[in-house]
Parts: structure tokens; C-alpha cells; sequence
């Protein structure tokens, strides 16, 4: 049955001749939100990376609306090139990619409102209207987070209705093979609050090497029965992830810290996962993103979005996912008492229910941002 759509706002017919007024930024707690405004009127909302949110929001403005200010709203693979080729000597992954994003998802979302249309429309059409999310939380390496509080947070999750919980250890590549190492007295908490029948996801995050990994995930899988292992290596060490890929046989996730078609491409072919992790206000946005899944697709990678910002970003993957056909059945998502502030900014929120994320159906990215809140909001 098709949906039935209703635009929350009315605008005037589109026009060819459309152009970027302005691109503004705001820096709140937990996110860098970016606002592109048309010469009708009309605006468009996206989110950069929240890592070091004043670095993207001085890259946007220093780097990247001067590539955009005045060209037409349309052109989105265009300006991303221009965007990015023009800065590509300050690095292509990191703070480029991550600040990039910001805009072109707020040129999605604006062409979405000019047009009447959910943004997956755009993107080509929807292959899936929810998709199944596992509950994340990270422990910062045992200093963040005790042994109790991860399992009581496995647990929440739970009882609210999600089917799958992902550990974050936070190790770091600066802690490397820790000795002693609380991964396993982690996993044996969670494991025991959320039952035998939760998918149990665990992220080492780049924290061990190639031989270390190997003997941790078997042992993991043996005593904790995990479904997935992320990350367990450093990003930086493609043969050390393929070498793991080959020893175990719990399926790898990887390329979180991949931020463009190329990098993922480099990890693919040298690092083999066995699923792919890009996010979408990491990775450059709404654009790039389908160029990594087209490269995934042809080397047959399933794509898991990393995503732990829960207002636009996360509208922006849902639209993402839905769009695509080589999407795992999973996606991740976080603790929404967590970021009850930044939800607050916005007039409505995503839709969870049963353990699945909705794809929205409104305009653009079928989010409202309440401006107001945002500006008094912004540092």
C-alpha cells in the first residue's frame, strides 16, 4: 500500500533557476547543525560530524559555503566536488568529509521541501520502509562507564523493545592489547542482563592486533556467542583486518573512519571485511554516501550505518538505507535519554517501535527543527 504524504509546509513551484542564499551553523551540545537557505526562501537542514563541532562549523565557514554560496540548490554532485577538490590539500578523510556532509544533507533535505518529496525518493525510491537497530553504548575503556552501568544500560535498551545491544570498549589504538583487559568481564555483564536471545555486537574500536583479535574473538564467540565483531584492529592496518577476517569466523564490521569512496574502497580490496560501517554525517553526506554503496555493492558488502547521533543524522541514514539495496539488517542507534536535549530541539523525532527504526515519510528529511530552540541553543 503506498503512503499518503502531506507536505507540513506549503511552498511555491520550484524553479530551475534556484539559487544558495546562505549556509549557517550551529554548534550545540552533542551536534553541529547546518542550515542552507534558498533565494525563495525556503530552507534545508543538515547535520556535520559532532566531534569537535566548532572545527566543523569553522570549516564550513572558512572552507566550503564560499563553494556554494550562489549556485544553483540543485546541484549537489557539483558543489560536493567543488567542496571537496577545492580543499583536498587540508586532507580527503577527517574534518573535509565530515564538515561536507553538513551541506550536502541540508541540500537534500531543502530539495526535498522544493519538490514535495521525502528525501529516499530522491535518492531512487525506497527498498525498505523500517529497519532493525541495535541499542549502542560505549564504556570508554572501562573509565566511563562500571561493569554495572553497562549492564544496567544493556538491560534499558531491552526493555525497550530492542532485539539487538552493541558494546563499545572504546580501547583505542593508544591502549593496545591492554593487559588485563576488561573486555571480557564487560561482555559477561551484558550478556547475562540481556539474555541468550539478544544479538550481542561488540566493538573493540581499533584496540587490539592482528593476533590479539584473533584469540579474542574466538573466545568471545565460545563463552558470549556474538554476532558480530567491529573494528577490532586499527583503521590504519588494512592487513591486519583481512588477517583476522581470514583466522575467525564471526563476521567483521569496518570503516567507520572511512570517509569517502576511495578509503572504502582501499579497505574493501586490503582489508576484506565482511561489513561495511560508513556514516552518513561522516562520510560526506547523502552523495558520497551512494557512491560508497555502489562500490560495496559490486565487491558484495553488506552496509551496517554507523550512527550515534539520533535527530538529522539519523533521519539522513534512515533515507539512506532505505535507498539502497545492499543494506544489512541492522542499523545502529543510541540511547535516546542520552541526547533528550538535542531531541528537544526538534518538533518531532524519528519513530522507534518494537526494535525498528521507521523510515520518515514527511518532506525532505521528515524532520522539523525548531529554530528558536536551536539559536538560544547554539554557543
Amino acid at each position: 500500500m503506498p503512503f499518503h504524504r502531506r507536505p507540513y509546509f506549503q511552498t511555491a513551484a520550484p524553479t530551475s533557476d534556484l539559487k544558495i542564499k546562505s549556509v549557517e551553523t550551529f554548534v550545540v551540545e552533542g551536534a553541529c547543525f547546518v542550515k542552507v537557505t534558498a533565494s525563495n526562501g525556503v530552507a534545508g537542514w543538515g547535520e556535520a560530524d559532532a566531534d569537535n563541532a566548532p572545527l566543523m562549523a569553522a570549516f564550513i565557514h572558512n572552507g566550503l559555503k564560499q563553494r556554494v554560496i550562489g549556485e544553483s540548490v540543485w546541484d549537489n554532485e557539483r558543489l560536493w566536488d567543488a567542496m571537496f577538490y577545492k580543499n583536498h590539500d587540508q586532507g580527503p578523510g577527517g574534518a573535509l568529509a565530515n564538515s561536507i556532509a553538513g551541506i550536502d544533507i541540508a541540500l537534500w533535505d531543502l530539495k526535498g521541501k522544493l519538490l514535495g518529496l521525502p528525501v529516499h525518493q530522491l535518492l531512487g525510491g525506497m527498498y525498505r520502509e523500517r529497519i532493525r537497530v541495535y541499542g549502542s553504548f560505549g564504556v570508554g575503556f572501562g573509565r566511563s562507564m562500571t561493569v554495572a552501568q553497562a549492564a544496567a544500560q544493556a538491560k534499558k535498551f531491552v526493555e525497550r523493545g530492542f532485539t539487538a545491544v552493541k558494546l563499545r570498549m572504546q580501547i583505542r589504538q593508544n591502549n593496545q592489547n591492554p593487559e588485563p583487559d576488561p573486555t571480557f568481564e564487560y561482555a559477561r555483564a551484558v550478556r547475562q542482563a540481556i539474555g541468550p536471545d539478544v544479538d550481542f555486537l561488540i566493538d573493540i574500536n581499533n584496540g587490539y592486533s592482528a593476533a590479539r583479535a584473533i584469540e579474542t574473538a574466538r573466545r568471545l564467540k565460545q563463552e558470549f556467542n556474538i554476532r558480530f565483531l567491529e573494528e577490532p584492529v586499527s583503521d590504519q592496518t588494512h592487513a591486519e583486518t583481512a588477517a583476522v577476517v581470514k583466522a575467525i569466523d564471526t563476521p567483521i564490521i569496518a570503516g567507520e573512519k572511512e570517509y569517502t569512496r576511495w578509503q572504502i574502497r582501499e579497505l574493501i580490496v586490503y582489508g576484506q571485511p565482511d561489513y561495511l560501517n560508513p556514516d552518513t554525517i561522516k562520510a560526506g553526506g547523502l552523495t558520497e554516501m551512494k557512491k560508497i554503496a555502489a562500490i560495496a555493492q559490486a565487491y558484495g558488502k553488506p552496509i551496517i550505518c554507523h550512527n550515534t547521533r539520533p535527530t538529522l543524522g539519523t533521519a539522513a541514514s534512515l533515507h539512506f538505507v532505505a535507498s539502497i539495496p545492499n543494506c544489512a539488517p541492522l542499523m545502529e542507534f543510541v540511547d535516546v535519554d542520552k541526547f533528550e536535549f538535542l531531541m528537544g530541539l526538534m518538533k518531532n523525532n524519528v519513530r522507534f517501535e518494537k526494535g525498528y527504526l521507521f523510515v520518515p515519510q514527511g518532506v525532505g528529511l521528515g524532520m522539523e527543527v525548531d529554530e528558536d530552540k536551536v539559536r538560544r541553543a547554539a554557543k
